[in-house]
């Protein structure tokens, strides 16, 4: 896929949009798009540095679970951690989100368990 579809995030000076400020989960999804960027693709490093900025301004004001996803993300991206790793973590901050999917959780929680078993 293209990074051009980046481009509608951008305003009339080629800035990003200051409306995407107040959007934190929007931001952090773009942040962690950002990690898949490869040589010569500036948008996307535009992109990264504009998303840093922003997330950790605003993380001191972030209530958990949301604080807690915007941290560890600050500190490793999804992209580049071991997935069994990040999907034990995401477990734990998705079970404290008021509009979490109960079953979705529980197929997460009992997948992981079986991994573990596994193991």
């Amino acid at each position: 896929m293209s990074c051009d579809i980046f481009n509608k995030f951008k305003d009339e000076k080629g800035g990003f949009q200051e409306s995407l400020i107040n959007d934190v989960r929007g931001i952090l999804g773009l942040y962690e798009a950002t990690h898949l960027r490869v040589h010569e693709e500036g948008i996307l490093d535009e992109a990264f540095v504009f998303t840093t900025t922003h997330l950790e301004s605003v993380v001191e004001h972030l209530e958990y679970p949301l604080a807690e996803q915007v941290t560890h993300s600050l500190k490793q991206p999804v992209r580049k951690g071991l997935n069994r790793l990040e999907a034990r973590l995401f477990i734990s901050i998705y079970q404290h989100e008021a509009s979490h999917d109960k079953a979705l959780l529980k197929l997460a929680k009992l997948d992981f368990n079986l991994v573990q078993s596994l193991h």
